[in-house]
């Protein structure tokens, strides 16, 4: 996988935990914005996953919360069930994205179009794109039959 796609799942990972601390703690993105000095917009942007988060921040988001540093990073950390359970529902989310990223950027570099793809999958362009989007999850044997279309390793779409 590439490193900005790794980058970017690790973003939306943070993003959750930084949103279960906050909920957690009922604290509201206005409080913990202006703690950290920022708009309530560029922290919805960290929850989101969209920018990152600065460990000085990250650490004041820590405290304000009452949770150690260690719940952002350590796997092994205690962690509510509640926790776990928001992690376990955005992650097919994230790796359906993710996996939408990497068959576009295969696509583009095919020179295929949406249609063609679809046409070769007996579906709609619709489909593929929802695919693309990460709004719909594709099968590991569509999967297949795009790689060889497109000439890549079935394993590059392997997250």
């Amino acid at each position: 996988m590439a490193q900005l796609d790794k980058q970017a799942i690790r973003r939306k990972i943070m993003g959750t935990l930084l949103r279960h601390a906050r909920l957690s703690s009922g604290r509201s993105q206005n409080e913990i914005a202006a703690a950290l000095h920022v708009s309530k917009y560029r922290y919805g942007q960290y929850e989101r996953g969209v920018q990152e988060i600065s460990l000085p921040e990250l650490e004041c988001v820590a405290e304000l919360c009452g949770v150690s540093l260690g719940y952002f990073f350590d796997d092994e950390s205690n962690v509510e069930d509640e926790t776990l359970e928001i992690v376990h529902e955005v992650a097919p989310r994230i790796r359906r994205k993710a996996l939408g990223i990497l068959l576009r950027q295969a696509r583009h570099m095919a020179g295929r179009s949406q249609g063609e793809l679809a046409a070769l999958l007996g579906i709609t362009a619709n489909r593929v794109s929802q695919y693309e989007n990460g709004m719909q999850e594709i099968s590991n044997a569509e999967l297949e039959v795009l790689a060889s279309h497109l000439n890549v390793d079935v394993g590059c779409f392997a997250l």
